[in-house]
């Protein structure tokens, strides 16, 4: 209770700061509060939400031709997975699914022109789709609303890259987070002052 407005401060710094440095290093304390199970649900559930909002926002502004920005996507994703498995959004009413599931599926199949999706947006958006409640339904089926981008081609490349972690990495992204994943954010950095990449900015 000392410090209930800390959460929504830092979600504040995330959605308006443009500086990639600082992104990372808020991405890196986030990934710190939802990895570990006593402050995995520390957040309120409406700044929670906001926080997805601003995640899901941030990962579709970046373009994919840039390292930085790559850099920045991965990290983004391996904080999205802890969110998905540890804070109350794994508790039905499930926050935003669909968009989720459609977001997922666009970091996969929305390559450049001259080269697809790099291995490692793959893996962990594989790692983010094997969460539970974001597994096809009968409901999904159904009424072939969210079917269609939870199997294809997602679950194409599931098997591949469940077995390339296993394998090269000595993870699994069945379960819940590596040492890879902690090792990987704690490498990403950048020097003050550089601007985030935006497709936004490009378009202009």
């Amino acid at each position: 209770m000392t410090y209930k407005t800390f959460g929504c401060n830092l979600i504040l710094l995330l959605n308006r700061e443009s500086e990639t440095s600082l992104q990372l290093l808020i991405l890196k304390l986030l990934y710190l509060l939802f990895g570990n199970t006593s402050t995995a649900e520390y957040f309120y559930t409406n700044d929670l939400h906001v926080l997805v909002d601003v995640i899901l926002r941030n990962l579709i502004d970046l373009p994919h031709d840039s390292p930085a920005a790559s850099a920045l996507r991965h990290t983004y994703l391996r904080v999205l997975h802890p969110i998905l498995m540890h804070s109350q959004i794994s508790k039905p009413p499930h926050y935003k699914r669909e968009e989720l599931l459609r977001l997922l599926h666009l970091l996969v199949t929305s390559g450049t022109h001259f080269a697809p999706v790099d291995e490692t947006t793959q893996r962990l958006v594989t790692r983010c789709t094997s969460v539970q409640w974001l597994q096809p339904t009968a409901s999904d089926d159904s009424s072939g609303n969210e079917h269609s981008y939870t199997t294809s081609p997602i679950d194409q490349a599931v098997k591949g890259q469940k077995e390339l972690a296993r394998r090269a990495l000595g993870m699994s992204v069945d379960g819940g987070e590596s040492t890879t994943s902690v090792l990987e954010i704690a490498t990403h950095t950048e020097k003050p002052g550089v601007q985030t990449p935006s497709l936004g900015k490009l378009v202009q």
